[in-house]
Order: C-alpha cells, then structure tokens, then sequence
C-alpha cells in the first residue's frame, strides 16, 4: 500500500483501521505483510534447529559414550545460557540480517532438539525390533533411519509447533534492538522499534 502523505501519524479512522506510521504507512497492512516475514523466520529458524538436534540426538542416543559425552556436554553448554542471550550473541558475532537472525535463532532450539532425540534413542534402541534388525546385521544407519528416526517424530513434531511462537518473539526481539533485518523491512520487530518513537 502507497503511503498516505496527508495522513503522517494519522489515529485510527475508516480509511486506516490503525492509523499510519511516521512516514504515512498504513500499520494494518504493514502488520499483516510482516506476518508472512515473522513466520517464514519462525518456521525456517526452528526446522533448521531441529534438523541439526536430531542428527546430534540419533548419533548422541544410538552410540553413546563419548560421542553421547561430547554432544550432550555441547547441549549443556548453550543450555547455560539464556536463548535472548544467546540469540544476541549469535547476531553480535555474524551481524544483522534476516539470514543471521534465522541462525540464531536456530542455534538455541539445537539442544532441546538433541535432548528430546537422544531420550528416545536410548529407548527405542533397547526395543525388540531394533534388537533383531541388529542382529540380522542391518547398517547403523539403516536402522537409525527407518527404526529409530519414526519413533522420535512424534516428541519432536510436538515440541516444533511449541517452538515457533518462541521463535518468533526471539526474532522480533531481536529486530526491536535493532539485531534484525533492514530498517524497512516490515518484520513485527521492526514495526515495534519504530513505533516507540511515537509513545509520549
């Protein structure tokens, strides 16, 4: 939509249901354009996490010892930090950017993944069926693939709908500070950090 020159910090009206920014931009429309950025961010940014947590979490569950030691010591270690905290870390250190916001969002929602994964590798590893697959001399792969891997979706497919609202308000979070993407972008974040100018 054009922005309305006439119309420069404009209150609600028929025209503007929720009145227009600084530069005569309706906010209803900037709003409901921004959706389709702050989804894309929170869907791609937690698919990316929970890509990487399962690849850890198969490999931490399935093997264990030190290869569970390593993964599961890493979990703890980005555990140790609150996700805001490490998401602006993330961001200090590769810089602002829609892509870089996706990253760092991703990076905190890797060992939540990894955790729920492993937990059910270890179990399902340990079933009847798993047994005998190993038994047959079927590849490592293989079996965590097409035996182990479906017993885990059911966790994981739960805790990926939880997560995107999270990511979301990380990422708007994020945008507010000015971490984000491109000032004119209409990400939720954006629109919020120019919207303070406005609050008297």
């Amino acid at each position: 939509m054009a922005p309305d020159w006439i119309a420069l910090s404009a209150p609600p009206s028929a025209a503007h249901w929720m009145g227009t920014d600084d530069l005569g931009r309706d906010v209803m429309s900037r709003i409901i354009y921004g959706a389709r950025i702050s989804l894309y961010v929170g869907v791609v940014s937690v698919m990316l996490g929970m890509l990487v947590g399962i690849v850890l979490g198969l490999l931490a569950g399935y093997y264990g010892r030190w290869v569970d030691m390593l993964i599961m010591r890493g979990s703890d270690v980005l555990f140790a930090f609150p996700g805001m905290l490490l998401a602006i870390a993330v961001v200090a250190i590769l810089g602002p950017g829609l892509n870089n916001v996706i990253i760092a969002v991703a990076v905190f929602s890797v060992p939540v993944f990894a955790r729920i994964v492993c937990a059910s590798t270890l179990s399902l590893k340990q079933a009847a069926y798993v047994e005998a697959v190993h038994c047959a001399g079927a590849l490592d792969r293989v079996i965590l693939l097409r035996h182990i891997l479906p017993g885990t979706l059911p966790n994981v497919i739960v805790y990926f709908t939880l997560r995107i609202g999270t990511s979301i308000l990380t990422a708007a979070g994020l945008s507010s500070i000015g971490l984000g993407p491109e000032p004119d972008v209409p990400e939720w974040g954006n629109i919020l950090a120019m919207s303070r100018s406005m609050l008297k």
